[in-house]
């Protein structure tokens, strides 16, 4: 057998594209097209060109569903297609209440804002990382190699002179010294950095980086803004959707990646069961005070879900602002942090090499 070299899951950017495929044809002819049919025709559609690796998987969701062996949300989960839990708990909620027409584009719409959303984000940090991770290499390239060549052999026939070199020189010196003899602290940091970089999302590195994230203001009101996005786009669906708002509420917090805000939502849905209204029970959400409001307002009127409907684009522009900051942020400290260390580099290896010329007349 052939080996078949080809995509084996759908990215973020596909997903989206699937959800709206499937929206669209569960809303054609009036909404009156059956279930098995619009995801037939879904699978058909990413089961060609570039996803024609992807066929056998498709053709075994039809299969399952048209066949009614398994739920829709269970036969995207044992395809194995990158399907998230997240994604999962809409689709199953909206199958459980025979609302799937409705929840599947509200789906499609917040998963496409997330994905633009850190789109954006990742092409807005990449020239800024690139240069602190270079402006990095640079100082401690300067610190371990260049001056224990340029300044180390007059200090070896003259110890004193140190006295007599400007005091950045001596500071670049000392670290130079203290970094050559304990080399491996920087190195163990680096490789420390880049492991846990990828693996962020391994179970046991997951919550020290879920803890410093929500440590770290700027990476917090951004979370905080991301999956505020995320709520205001699907609870209108879920409400629509006739299911008791404790559910709603327990569902938004199985669609929520961060563990502190699902943690909110449980005890928020805990405490509705017992009769607590729901607008104070979502007091305790870190979101900004309109989503309280939005429900408190929706609670008095009978209309939640119109009312955090009227969030969506404010909050969408709150999350480009938030994108905005936060790139301004990480910006800030490499031109206040990374780049002076930089120029001082630059300096220390200009004059460095003059002082000691000097000491050899």
């Amino acid at each position: 057998m052939a080996i078949q070299i080809g995509i084996t899951s759908l990215a973020p950017g596909d997903r989206v594209e699937f959800f709206r495929t499937l929206a669209g044809w569960l809303s054609s002819g009036n909404g009156q097209m059956p279930l098995s049919e619009a995801v037939s025709n879904t699978c058909d559609a990413f089961a060609h060109d570039k996803y024609k690796t992807l066929k056998p998987k498709m053709d075994n969701i039809n299969q399952a569903v048209h066949g009614g062996q398994v739920t829709l949300a269970a036969a995207l989960a044992q395809a194995r297609l990158g399907f998230t839990a997240q994604e999962l708990a809409i689709i199953r909620a909206a199958e459980q209440s025979s609302q799937l027409r409705a929840a599947v584009p509200a789906l499609a719409d917040a998963l496409d804002m997330q994905h633009k959303g850190r789109k954006n984000l990742m092409m807005q940090l990449s020239m800024p990382l690139a240069v602190g991770l270079m402006l990095i290499v640079m100082t401690l390239g300067v610190l371990i190699f260049m001056l224990p060549m340029v300044i180390g052999p007059v200090l070896k026939r003259r110890p004193e002179a140190l006295e007599e070199f400007p005091a950045i020189i001596q500071g670049y010196w000392h670290a130079s010294v203290w970094l050559n003899e304990y080399y491996m602290v920087p190195s163990v940091l680096l490789v420390g950095l880049a492991l846990t970089v990828v693996f962020r999302n391994n179970s046991l590195v997951r919550p020290y980086v879920q803890k410093f994230n929500m440590w770290f203001t700027p990476v917090r009101r951004l979370i905080i803004s991301f999956n505020s996005v995320l709520v205001v786009y699907f609870m209108p669906a879920l409400v629509r959707s006739g299911m008791p708002l404790p559910r709603v509420l327990f569902t938004l917090a199985d669609c929520i990646a961060n563990p502190q805000i699902t943690a909110q939502l449980k005890v928020a849905a805990e405490d509705h069961e017992r009769g607590i209204r729901l607008g104070s029970a979502l007091a305790t959400l870190p979101f900004r005070a309109s989503f309280v409001n939005a429900v408190i307002a929706g609670e008095q009127t009978g209309a939640i879900a119109e009312r955090v409907d009227d969030l969506k684009e404010p909050y969408k522009i709150e999350l480009e602002r938030q994108i905005r900051q936060f790139v301004g942020t990480i910006k800030f400290l490499v031109m206040a942090v990374l780049l002076p260390f930089f120029i001082v580099s630059t300096y220390t290896a200009l004059v460095g090499p003059i002082f000691g010329l000097l000491e050899y007349k």
